[in-house]
This record gives structure tokens, C-alpha cells and sequence, in this order.
């Protein structure tokens, strides 16, 4: 059985879609049986930019929660951002979290997305009936995690992406956790990233409203220019990212888990809707890169001259996938240590990855390089930084749904 947790659009028309494609599945009882969400930007915000997120009102969520709850659905609220520049322990913080608590009971929200352990205990002492889910930004990779969380007041984990395929973990995890484990199935992080940290960090405060910058603080592209980057040169990176296979979600079946999450706020409902099938159904066909959410490297097809290049067309066969993650349900190595002596990775690329043109990946390499040099290198001056400022409150502000 597979239990989906699914980013909403907001929209009737997407909870129609979403409650017709359970009813598709019922017979094989996988569902979708939570949407998650928050509003665009406040205070104590989601870990995503304002700018990717719908902007709605109040009211527009409200009505949304309850339309949820009356098709059956849960509807899970987002507090994941990895910290909220200690306002939570200032007097006027912790009267607005309560007040933020307290709207969410009423409109009918059932549990909440929780990064910080002292708001996790917070919640728990103040609003109970909230049922508490730990982000996967909390980086539960460990038992005493699970218990630790567990002790909180946590009801479910999201586990770090970084345990996906440790399946001698994730067996002994189910075997000994107090609390239900959920995993994200559609990460592309590069295994193993330890930039995602601040990553997380400069991207939560997109959606951080402060006296300088409501709506958020702007932020420029190195972390993505360099996440691609590495996957563009080094042959593996993208097999090495520890997404779940639709077709391979009976590996994970086998070790007990229940609960499966989509990422992918700010998607189009089609693709959202498209993961959705893939994923309850077992099945895709095509570009699994594609139903990953790539290729993002477009956006840094831009040239010194002003020309764009052309797309970069890599595919990663989907077909020629299978067999792949079994290796990693049933072997013993621990990932962890390295890849040296392993190589797995490296030539399932070699057979189900092409690159297209290699020369216009060479360009594409060029590009980001430049980018990177100019980024680290650049002091912006109060000009640019006050056109960004500008710039992103713009694209904000483009997501309004109040209209």
C-alpha cells in the first residue's frame, strides 16, 4: 500500500483531479491521503521561496482546508524552514506563532511540517489535536533521532533523503522506530550534499517576511549553478540522487513503509497530477528525468554575449532502469564510505543515460563555471542588490490568486 503526500495548487479544479484518481486506485488501495501547503510568506514561513508559492489570502486557504477535509483528504501545514532567526523566543514571536496555531485548528488543518525540535514541543504543549510530522530538513538518519523526535511529541518522520536506499537502515527502522517513516521520492539532491544545509537556510528565507524584506530576502543561484554543475561533469551524479523508481516501490513496500511524499510546490497541477499516477501506479514511461523535475539548467543557457544556447537533451531511459535499485536492497555495501571499488552508479550511466550533444554540454559546463566565478568573485553594489530586492518581490507578487 502506498499513502502519497502531495503539494497542492490551492485550486478546485486540482482536489477534483486528485479525488477522481483515488478513486481510480481504489482497488489497489494506494492513494493520495494528505495534501500539504502553506500560505506564500509570513513571519514563520515554509523552506520555500515566496516567489514559487501561490499567493492567497486567508480566506482563500481557509475555504481550501475545508474543501479538503470534506473530500476525505488531510491537509498538512508547512513550518520546515530551518529557523526563523530566533523569533520564536522573543514575546512577540511566540504570541504570533500562537496566533498562526490557532488559525490553522479552526480552518481545520489536521497536522503540520515542523523543522525546529522547540517548536515541535510547542506545539504539543499548546495545540495537541495538531498531529506533528518532522521535514526532512530535521535530517533524521539515525534510531536515536526517531526516539528523540518521538519524545518531542513528533506523530511521523520524514527522513532524510540521505537514507532513501539504506535499506539496512530503513529495515531496522521499521523494526524498532516508535513513530511511522515517510520518504521523499522524487529528490534530485546530489547524494550526500552537505550544501544542502545552507541551501535549505538561504532558500526559507525567500519566504521570510522581516521590516527590510516582506515577502522574503532575495538570494542568487550558486547553490543550483553548482549542484548541476557537478551533475553535468562527473558521470554517475544523476543516478546517484536518491529518488524511489515507481516501478521499484515494492522494494520499500518490503521493508514495511507506508508513507510516501512528493516534492515539487510551485510544479504545474498536469505535472504534479503526473507524478501522482506514476507513483500510485508503479509505471512511467519515457525521460525519468522528466518526472524528476529536471531539466532546471535551462535557466542557465544565457551567454556572455546575450545569445542563449540551445536546450541540453539528456535522458535517462526509464526502461533501462530495471534491476537498477535492487542493488541497493540487496547488497550490504554502505554507500556512505564512498564509491571507490563500487562503480554501480557510475556504469548503469553509461547504459541508460544519454547525453545528446556532448559539445553543447561542454558549453553548458562553460556557463555555469563563468556563472560561479562571477558569483563568488562579485560584490554586489546597493544598486543591484535594491533591483533584486525589487525583482523578487515582482515574481512574489506574479503568484497572486487573490484576483
Amino acid at each position: 500500500m502506498i499513502l502519497l503526500t502531495v503539494p497542492t495548487t490551492f485550486t478546485d479544479s486540482f482536489l477534483e483531479k486528485i479525488v477522481t484518481l483515488n478513486d481510480q486506485q481504489h482497488a489497489a488501495e494506494n492513494r493520495v491521503f494528505e495534501l500539504y501547503g502553506s500560505l506564500q510568506h509570513s513571519r514563520f514561513n515554509s523552506a520555500r521561496p515566496a516567489k514559487y508559492l501561490p499567493g492567497l489570502s486567508k480566506e482563500q486557504f481557509a475555504a481550501h482546508v475545508k474543501a479538503v477535509k470534506m473530500r476525505g483528504l488531510r491537509f498538512n501545514y508547512l513550518f520546515n524552514a530551518p529557523y526563523y532567526a530566533n523569533l520564536e523566543y522573543t514575546h512577540e514571536g511566540r504570541r504570533e506563532f500562537q496566533q498562526i496555531l490557532s488559525f490553522l485548528v479552526e480552518c481545520g488543518v489536521s497536522s503540520v511540517t515542523v523543522t525546529i525540535p522547540y517548536l515541535i514541543e510547542i506545539i504539543q504543549a499548546t495545540f495537541p489535536e495538531l498531529e506533528i510530522v518532522v521535514s526532512t530538513i530535521g535530517y533524521v538518519d539515525s534510531i536515536r533521532g526517531l526516539e528523540q523526535f518521538h519524545r518531542a511529541g513528533a506523530k511521523r518522520v520524514v527522513l532524510d533523503v540521505e537514507v532513501n536506499r539504506d535499506f539496512t537502515f530503513l529495515k531496522q527502522a521499521m523494526g524498532h522506530s516508535p513513530l511511522p517513516i515517510e520518504l521523499i521520492v522524487n529528490t534530485v539532491c546530489i547524494y550526500q550534499c552537505h550544501y544542502k544545509h545552507n541551501h535549505y537556510g538561504v532558500a526559507a528565507f525567500g519566504s521570510h517576511d522581516s521590516p527590510e524584506n516582506p515577502g522574503g530576502t532575495p538570494y542568487n543561484q550558486f547553490y543550483l549553478n553548482w549542484c548541476f554543475l557537478e551533475k553535468l561533469q562527473r558521470e554517475g551524479e544523476f543516478l546517484k540522487s536518491p529518488w524511489l523508481r515507481p516501478e521499484d516501490m515494492g522494494l520499500w513496500e518490503e521493508s514495511g513503509i507506508r508513507y510516501f511524499k512528493l516534492a515539487g510546490r510551485g510544479l504545474p497541477e498536469d505535472e504534479i497530477l503526473r507524478l501522482c499516477r506514476a507513483y500510485l501506479g508503479r509505471s512511467f514511461s519515457g525521460n525519468l528525468l522528466d518526472l524528476l523535475g529536471w531539466p532546471h539548467w535551462q535557466q542557465f543557457n544565457t551567454q556572455p554575449d546575450g545569445s542563449i544556447l540551445p536546450d541540453l537533451d539528456i535522458y535517462l531511459d526509464n526502461h533501462k532502469l530495471d534491476g537498477f535499485l535492487d542493488f541497493f536492497a540487496r547488497k550490504t555495501r554502505d554507500c556512505r564510505l564512498g564509491c571507490d571499488g563500487c562503480n554501480h552508479c557510475h556504469n548503469w550511466s553509461k547504459t541508460a543515460l544519454n547525453w545528446g550533444d556532448d559539445a553543447l554540454r561542454q558549453h553548458y559546463i562553460n556557463t555555469m563555471q563563468r556563472n560561479i566565478h562571477k558569483l563568488v568573485s562579485h560584490i554586489p553594489s546597493r544598486e543591484e542588490t535594491a533591483r533584486a530586492t525589487k525583482n523578487w518581490q515582482h515574481q512574489s507578487q506574479q503568484q497572486d490568486m487573490t484576483k
